[in-house]
C-alpha cells in the first residue's frame, strides 16, 4: 500500500489584469483538495476550524442541490437562522429539525453564520436564486 503524502495548501494568485472573486477562489480550492485527495495525498487542516471545515463537508456530503430565492434566503438567515428557518425553506427538512432542536444551545447560530459566509459570495442567477 502506497504511504500518503501530506498535503500543502496551494496558493492561487491572480493572472496579470485578473481579479479573482471570494466564489472563484473558494471553487479553486475545492479543485485544488479534490485533487490532492486524487493523488493520495493526506488532507491537513489545523485547530479548531480544521474540525468545522470536516464537519461542514460532511453535511454537504449528505445534501442535495437545491434552488431558492437569495435575498428570502438571506432574510430568514438572519431573523430565523438561530432555529433553522432558512433550512427549513431551502428544503432540507432534517437540518432545519436538528437546527430547531439545538436552538437553545447556540449551536445553530454559529452554523447559521458559517451558512451565511457560504451563500454572500455566490452571484444570484437572472431570477434572483442561487443553488446550494
Amino acid at each position: 500500500m502506497a504511504k500518503k503524502r501530506e498535503a500543502t495548501a496551494p496558493v492561487f494568485e491572480p493572472l496579470e489584469g485578473e481579479k479573482l472573486e471570494a466564489g472563484k477562489l473558494a471553487e479553486l480550492d475545492y479543485e485544488a483538495q479534490a485533487a490532492q485527495i486524487e493523488a493520495g495525498q493526506e488532507e491537513k487542516t489545523y485547530g479548531f476550524w480544521g474540525k468545522i471545515w470536516h464537519f461542514t463537508k460532511w453535511l454537504d456530503s449528505l445534501k442535495g442541490k437545491h434552488r431558492f430565492k437569495k435575498k428570502t434566503y438571506l432574510w430568514l438567515m438572519l431573523f430565523l437562522g438561530w432555529a433553522g428557518g432558512h433550512r427549513y425553506y431551502q428544503g432540507r427538512w432534517k437540518l432545519g429539525l436538528i437546527y430547531t432542536a439545538l436552538c437553545w444551545t447556540g449551536i445553530p447560530l454559529f452554523l447559521c453564520v458559517t451558512d451565511f459566509m457560504e451563500a454572500v459570495p455566490i452571484k444570484a442567477d437572472e431570477e434572483g436564486c442561487i443553488v446550494l
